[in-house]
């Protein structure tokens, strides 16, 4: 996470707004707004950029789970996104939906994607440049590299390997305290037809995505600070770290800081999260 020196490493994956507004007309850089829909990049967003719907572009309409690669490619290609492309990607939320995005552009092996530090937020605060005129688009092929499955995990996985978090591994559940502790509120009164528990996997430890900005400005801490975090929930450089939330997109976040800004080695997202482990019969359940 830090150097031998005990300072904190580049970040990888991330620009700031000064560099955003220098690439503004680069051909080669695409600027995505990444939501749980589209509502606020219609309002108005940074000159050329596109935009992803969390709920409608990045899952699959006939089956849960991580977009397959088909759909993928042929979404990129319509935005005009070619495997060179350098894609910008930022959004509201803290920055948790773009973090979804850029972590699904990095399973299917997509190699220039960087964070806009501070999403959404930080560019109106500088007063950036907005609009609300829809960008030409022309249709590229992207093909990808395959999946890579080393920053991915199933629910079969943590069910053999990551459970109780034994010596090796650590487990970090990105919901709120409420959540972990199961006190999360409840769609329905009658315990058995909620589609899943409350509570967390054994031996998970909890840091909320919320913890990992700055409330204000929504740009990430600094390095440092996000080290001692995750030091302290005992994150040690060499465990198989599994991050989780309730679908994928907070646990976005966490993996990013582990993997892009820490340079953690070994970071999966389980991105069925607790909607799916919190349905499973008979799996272990701490509160």
């Amino acid at each position: 996470m830090l150097d031998e020196t005990g300072q904190a490493t580049q970040a990888r994956g991330l620009v700031d707004v000064e560099w955003l507004r220098e690439h503004l007309g680069d051909p080669t850089v695409r600027i995505v707004e990444a939501g749980v829909d589209a509502t606020t990049y219609f309002q108005g967003h940074p000159p050329g950029a596109l935009v992803l719907s969390w709920l409608d572009d990045l899952h699959d309409p006939d089956r849960r789970g991580v977009l397959c690669q088909d759909r993928l490619e042929r979404l990129l290609g319509s935005l005009g996104i070619s495997a060179e492309s350098h894609v910008v990607l930022y959004g509201d939320d803290d920055n948790t939906y773009a973090a979804y995005a850029y972590w699904v552009l990095k399973y299917y092996g997509h190699q220039r994607a960087s964070l806009l530090n501070g999403g959404r937020r930080a560019w109106l605060d500088a007063g950036a440049p907005l609009t609300t005129e829809l960008p030409p688009v022309s249709p590229v092929v992207y093909v990808s590299t395959g999946a890579d499955e080393s920053i991915r995990v199933t629910r079969d996985q943590v069910l053999q390997r990551f459970v109780g978090a034994p010596q090796g591994t650590a487990l970090l559940d990105c919901r709120t305290e409420a959540e972990y502790h199961g006190r999360g509120g409840m769609v329905v009164d009658l315990p058995l037809l909620l589609h899943r528990l409350g509570g967390h996997i054994p031996g998970a430890r909890n840091v909320s995505s919320t913890e990992l900005v700055d409330p204000s400005s929504k740009r990430f801490l600094a390095p440092p600070e996000l080290g001692r975090i995750m030091t302290a929930q005992g994150i040690e450089p060499q465990d198989d770290v599994v991050v989780y939330c309730e679908v994928g997109q907070r646990s976005a976040l966490g993996w990013f800081v582990l993997h892009e800004v820490l340079h953690h080695a070994a970071v999966r997202n389980y991105d069925g999260g607790w909607a799916e482990y919190g349905s499973l019969v008979g799996a272990p359940v701490s509160r």
